[in-house]
């Protein structure tokens, strides 16, 4: 057995390799060490709050009978589709051969495969019996239920990113390709299931309807293409491997997915902000309203709307902001401004319950609000995927994938930047 650390094959012998990664943190420097050291702090922290969730009985979550899916249901769903919208905007390269999008390749794959594992630790720890769960997918299914087939979709998802990772750092280009593919379908149907989930709750009026599962898609589009405009970003500005296309091509197709995914967001959401508060159906004008001018304006408005959406559209259309620092900005505001949107859709659709089967609520509005530990497994989470991809950054192998023809020199040169403008 061999161990491989940084560049070093040395014989597992636990002295041995107690001396190489001695090395390897010695030579790290301090700026990386301060931020592994602040992501493990986080995810201790977390580990801490998720044991104290586990025991059954311990009341720790701040949700209730009238308001039964709190932070944990948001951050799973904010997860998933991420996971989803990744694929998504690798597609365009691994699966369609459009070279602009080819530098996502490796990158993209890591990130899906570490956002959708968090996703099923957060359920996990919402659902306390998550092994219930999975024996009762597996042994009594129920093919009628948008829930068990989202179960489905995404657990065949991770198995098509394991096998793609694991590809593409085996140098299996068939295999890799073929993974590409079916990870590719599986995350346009998954996210589909789980606005489906909500969708078909007639007792949340707010949830229900057929805008929900392609609203999904569309916000994993976005939150994807967010994301993986941060990454690049700090490939570029780090000079990590493969950087120098990370400017010249990578930021450009992120800013050209960006300004895509924002407009068509923009339109979706002023139709269903429109066909709410015109709604006569009992509880969806009332949740709308408490969206639009109600208990939810501020965060709506501010974050979501603002920050969220009108502020990356000006900054990735200004030809004076359309800089790397420009675009890093932008993806930031539109990852919060996704997040902010799972909170506010979860919220939403339960504050304003309006038939029997929604339970009673407190007039004139449901009341719900997180609790530490919550917070602490929300923060975790977001603390692990960062600080697993720090790693993986570190000690994996980020250069192209040869399975895929690399861009030539003058497709290069057209996204080079002018005068410091993308």
């Amino acid at each position: 057995m061999a161990v491989h650390v940084t560049t070093q094959e040395l014989a597992g012998v636990p002295r041995a390799v107690y001396g190489a990664v001695r090395v390897e943190v010695v030579s790290q420097p301090r700026a990386l060490k301060i931020w592994l050291a602040f992501l493990t702090g986080l995810c201790l922290l977390g580990a801490a709050a998720a044991l104290i969730a586990l025991p059954p009985g311990w009341e720790v979550f701040g949700t209730s009978p009238s308001f039964e899916w709190g932070i944990l249901i948001t951050g799973y769903v904010f997860f998933a589709v991420t996971t989803s919208g990744l694929c998504l905007a690798s597609s365009l390269g691994t699966v369609f051969g459009i070279e602009r999008f080819m530098p996502f390749e490796k990158r993209h794959a890591i990130l899906a495969l570490l956002c959708l594992v968090t996703a099923f630790g957060i359920i996990a720890l919402d659902l306390h019996f998550p092994v219930r769960m999975v024996f009762g997918a597996v042994f009594s299914p129920s093919p009628f239920s948008p829930m068990w087939w989202m179960g489905v979709f995404y657990g065949v998802y991770l198995v098509f990113l394991l096998v793609e990772v694991a590809s593409m750092f085996t140098n299996h280009y068939t295999i890799h390709r073929i993974s590409c593919v079916c990870s590719s379908i599986t995350a346009v149907f998954a996210p589909l299931t789980l606005g489906a989930v909500f969708a078909v709750l007639a007792a949340r009026p707010f949830w229900h309807g057929a805008l929900t599962p392609p609203y999904m898609i569309l916000s994993a589009f976005l939150s994807g293409t967010a994301l993986l405009g941060i990454v690049f970003w700090g490939v570029h500005r780090f000079r990590l491997t493969d950087y120098e296309r990370a400017a010249t091509i990578a930021l450009p197709a992120a800013r050209f997915l960006l300004l895509i995914a924002l407009g068509a967001t923009l339109v979706l959401l002023t139709m269903k902000l429109v066909t709410g508060l015109q709604s006569a159906i009992p509880g969806l004008a009332d949740a709308t309203a408490a969206l639009v001018s109600g208990p939810l304006a501020l965060p709506f408005w501010v974050i979501r709307v603002g920050l969220g959406l009108v502020v990356p559209l000006v900054l990735l259309m200004l030809p004076r902001t359309r800089t790397p620092d420009g675009i890093l900005a932008a993806s930031i505001l539109a990852f919060v401004g996704l997040a902010a949107d799972r909170a506010l859709f979860v919220h939403a659709g339960q504050l304003v319950p309006t038939t029997a089967a929604s339970g009673v609520v407190s007039f004139p509005f449901a009341e719900y609000a997180p609790t530490l530990v919550e917070l602490s497994i929300i923060v975790a989470a977001g603390a692990f995927v960062a600080l697993a991809y720090t790693l993986a950054e570190r000690f994996l192998d980020m250069s192209p994938h040869l399975g895929h023809s690399q861009p030539t020199e003058v497709e290069v040169t057209v996204f080079v930047p002018a005068e410091g403008v993308l």
